[in-house]
């Protein structure tokens, strides 16, 4: 059946009218939802720097991000694939800092694995909080239960992962037949301290 040419414009014009139609659309639901979701993301890290820091009264604004450092971190396979996410200073009553809180990324298993590290002017690791987690269930989702109990109150060294009972504190036992998981963070945490220890150690 041959089709004419006044055909053939009128499908094409249908077709883009319905085209543009779900694109103004797919727009409207964007910007509708973008403040929403933004304002859980802040809100979610406002709880995880309180989590890590619950002595702090207030937190900074982001601090400037060294790019230097944070991509030598990113490059460096000790490291694993991390991300410096961001970094602000907590607050006592009187408006001192009295230690940072720096927001990491590391690939896990199944996705990336975003967390704060909260450590102290005096080099102490207050904790670790999770911000976003999506491993697999009964492993690697067993992070919040093994691994960030583990990092409270350890001095902000270079941690190892171990398959056996933790015999110091430098050392964090692994999770059940999740590795890859605990590896993700242990060096997520590593870098964290890393950058503490090269960018932000010593501010005021």
């Amino acid at each position: 059946m041959k089709v004419g040419f006044g055909t053939i414009i009128k499908n094409a014009l249908v077709l883009f009218a319905i085209t543009l139609v779900a694109g103004l659309a797919l727009g409207f639901v964007y910007q509708m939802t973008k403040e929403p979701i933004a304002a859980q993301e802040r809100e979610a890290q406002r709880l995880a720097n309180q989590a890590v820091f619950p002595a702090a009264a207030d937190f900074s604004d982001e601090l400037p991000l060294d790019e230097g450092v944070a991509a030598q971190l990113a490059g460096d396979a000790t490291y694993g694939k991390v991300s410096i996410i961001s970094a602000k200073k907590a607050l006592d009553a009187a408006g001192q800092g009295i230690g940072y809180c720096v927001q990491v990324s590391n690939k896990g298993y199944g996705d990336k694995i975003v967390f704060t590290v909260g450590i102290s002017n005096e080099g102490q690791i207050g904790g670790i909080s999770i911000v976003s987690i999506n491993e697999t269930p009964g492993l690697g989702m067993n992070a919040n239960k093994v691994l960030v109990p583990q990092f409270t109150d350890k001095p902000a060294g270079v941690f190892a992962v171990t398959k056996s009972a933790a015999s110091s504190s430098s050392e964090i036992e692994a999770i059940s037949g999740a590795t890859i998981t605990s590896r993700a963070i242990v060096n997520g945490v590593n870098a964290a301290v890393a950058y503490f220890d090269q960018v932000l150690k010593g501010g005021t």
